[in-house]
C-alpha cells in the first residue's frame, strides 16, 4: 500500500511540470515588433493654482511651475519643505546643496496634489531644476 502511494505521488508531481505553454496561432508570415517602448504620461496639470514666477528668458514645459520660497526641514527626517506665499509644497528630487533649511530657493516642476507620500506635510512637487533664489 506504501509503495502504491509513493507511485501515485510521483506520477501526481510529475505531470505537474508538464502543462505545455499557450501558443500563439501559427502565422504564413512572420512578424516583427517595431512598436516603441511606452512612456510615462506626464503628470496632468494641477487643478490647485500655484503661486508662481516665471522667467520670461526661460519657456516651460505645459504644466510645469517655478515657485520661489523658503527652505525649511519638514517634520519627517529628510523631508524638505518650500514655504511660498502661504503655501507648503514638499520638494522631491531637489538638488540637496541648495535645497538646505533656511534657504532661499527657486524651483522648478510639477506639483502632484494627489500624490502620496511618507512627509505627510506639504503639496508633493517634484523638481526638475533648483537654483538658488
Amino acid at each position: 500500500m506504501r509503495g502504491l502511494a509513493a507511485v501515485l505521488l510521483c506520477l501526481v508531481l510529475a505531470s505537474c511540470g508538464q502543462v505545455p505553454p499557450p501558443q500563439a496561432p501559427a502565422s504564413s508570415t512572420p512578424t516583427t515588433d517595431t512598436s516603441t517602448p511606452s512612456i510615462p504620461a506626464p503628470l496632468p496639470p494641477s487643478s490647485t493654482p500655484l503661486p508662481t514666477t516665471t522667467t520670461p528668458s526661460r519657456a516651460l514645459e505645459p504644466g510645469m511651475t517655478t515657485v520661489r520660497g523658503t527652505v525649511s526641514a519638514g517634520v519627517e527626517s529628510g523631508c524638505m519643505i518650500l514655504n511660498s506665499g502661504g503655501e507648503q509644497y514638499l520638494l522631491l528630487g531637489a538638488d540637496p546643496a541648495i535645497a538646505v533649511a533656511g534657504a532661499s530657493v527657486e524651483v522648478t516642476g510639477r506639483a502632484d496634489p494627489g500624490g502620496m507620500t511618507t512627509c505627510q506635510q506639504g503639496t508633493p512637487f517634484h523638481v526638475t531644476s533648483t537654483r538658488r533664489g
